[in-house]
């Protein structure tokens, strides 16, 4: 997990040099004002904080953002009303003859500070900056006001942020030494094959944080995805794989539903469902990363004396896979019989056994025929082995190496057995699908649960097609997976 809520290139911003000005832009509901109080949290001293507000009294502040008040005492906030402001600058007339230059930026500080208690170090934030400039009614020459205060902040080692609500490029962008954009994006499925995937057609909804300029600071990457659960903004790094602790066993839910060993998966679907088919599909440049998820789930079935079977998806052995092996009641079916899988180590690349394998399916098809019916039949006494040793087994298939080795029509059949064993047995079934497979669209209708695991900027996340759910951003840490929404 990582150490903070705010991009790691944010803190760094703003620890480069002292007077820092950061503009905040996005359209009115994006999250400017949380990240502005989340910033000034993990950023400047408790009770450090100086909020400028135009729109918002102390106590309707704390009210939406209670804790907020460490950070930013009542004392140390600044309604800012049109009448407040006009006795500092004077009338119009006044105003449009005055220069902008230093001085004029410290008048306009001296009224921050008016009200505020002492502070050895104050990080100030101005929300917003359009409705000050619009109360002076200077717009026009809203960039040399600004340029006015960022030297000033320079000057006296005091960082800025200030909030806009111009989502555009503007001279102010020029001035400023970051620019940060929020906003809400829209997050949808892919299309295949030239055919709009039907997911595609009811997007999700997420909110991106757009790092455009940080004056002096590396970039690691341009932009995050943030949630504002429970009034916090937290944005999501890049998630790599990692093998998952082994944690105490969760028991079932209910007698229709098995616990999938990952808490809030569980408070979101109640579980998963007994005789039925749990679907997980993986899109494009998700890679292996999936993987621990499914892991949790395979450790905490075997945890409570369920047998746990599994036919790997494409390229999903690895090292990690070892670590695995060794619990108890987990096993990896590889059949004797699948000679496709014996000819794979022969092969230097993926792409040389791949067309190697394509002349086979095309040349010498009843090979394949007889490997396919070889290895159902080793599959079949493969679990009545298991059966002696487990009252109940529940099978994980990765159907995208059905699909390579079989083809389209075989794979829904051994997809049916499945579906029909798990019903008989009242188990746990559990599919991979991958994007780019001819069967998704009939597997995708046979499914009692529908997951997809996606990729958005890094950070790996999973949505619920049925049941529908919003984004939830994958992360793990010593007690696993967890799931966080994406509100």
């Amino acid at each position: 997990m990582k150490e903070g809520n705010i991009p790691s290139e944010i803190k760094a911003f703003f620890e480069f040099f002292p007077g820092q000005t950061l503009l905040v832009k996005g359209k009115p509901g994006t999250g400017k004002t949380i990240f502005a109080f989340e910033v000034l949290k993990e950023v400047c001293e408790e009770r450090n904080g100086l909020y400028f507000s135009t729109r918002a009294t102390p106590d309707k502040l704390y009210e939406l953002v209670p804790w907020i008040k460490n950070i930013v005492p009542e004392k140390n906030i600044v309604n800012a009303t049109p009448k407040k402001i006009m006795q500092v600058f004077g009338s119009e007339f006044e105003l449009a003859k005055r220069p902008f230059d230093f001085g004029s930026a410290l008048t306009f500080f001296k009224m921050l500070y008016e009200d505020a208690e002492e502070m050895d170090n104050p990080m100030v934030v101005i929300d917003s900056w359009d409705a000050v400039l619009n109360y002076i009614n200077i717009k026009d020459q809203a960039a040399a006001l600004t340029q006015s205060l960022c030297e000033l902040c320079h000057e006296v080692g005091t960082h800025l942020i200030l909030v806009s609500e111009t989502p555009d490029q503007t001279l102010l962008d020029y001035v400023v030494d970051g620019v940060v954009t929020l906003s809400d994006v829209e997050i949808r499925g892919e299309a295949v094959g030239g055919q709009v995937y039907s997911e595609q057609l009811s997007s999700r909804t997420a909110r991106q944080i757009e790092l455009n300029k940080l004056r002096g600071v590396k970039r690691e990457q341009k932009s995050y995805v943030f949630t504002l659960e429970n009034g916090r903004f937290q944005c999501f790094p890049p998630y790599s794989r990692q093998t998952i602790p082994k944690l105490k066993p969760i028991p079932d839910v209910d007698e229709d539903h098995r616990s999938s060993g990952i808490k809030d998966l569980d408070n979101i679907i109640g579980g998963l469902k007994r005789g039925g088919l749990n679907l997980f599909e993986v899109e494009h440049g998700v890679g292996l990363r999936y993987i621990p998820f499914l892991d949790q789930i395979a450790m905490n079935l075997s945890s409570n004396n369920i047998g746990v079977v599994r036919v790997r998806s494409a390229g999903a052995s690895s090292s990690k896979d070892g670590e695995l092996n060794k619990v108890n009641g987990i096993y990896q079916f590889k059949p004797k019989t699948w000679i496709t899988w014996r000819l794979e180590k022969l092969f230097p690349t993926s792409k040389e056994y791949m067309d190697f394998f394509e002349v086979i399916k095309k040349e010498s098809s009843e090979i394949l025929e007889l490997s396919l019916m070889e290895s159902r039949k080793e599959y079949a006494e493969f679990l009545e082995q298991l059966g002696e040793k487990h009252s109940s087994i529940a099978e994980f298939i990765g159907l995208d190496t059905f699909e390579t080795l079989y083809g389209e029509e075989n794979t829904l059949k051994l997809l049916d057995e499945a579906i029909s064993r798990a019903i008989e047995n009242k188990e746990v079934l559990i599919a991979v699908v991958k994007r780019g497979m001819k069967t998704i669209e009939m597997v995708t209708k046979l499914a009692s649960t529908h997951f997809v695991f996606k990729d958005v900027v890094g950070s790996m996340f999973i949505y619920g097609v049925q049941p529908r759910t919003v984004l939830f951003n994958i992360s793990s840490d010593e007690q696993g997976i967890h799931l966080s929404p994406v509100i």
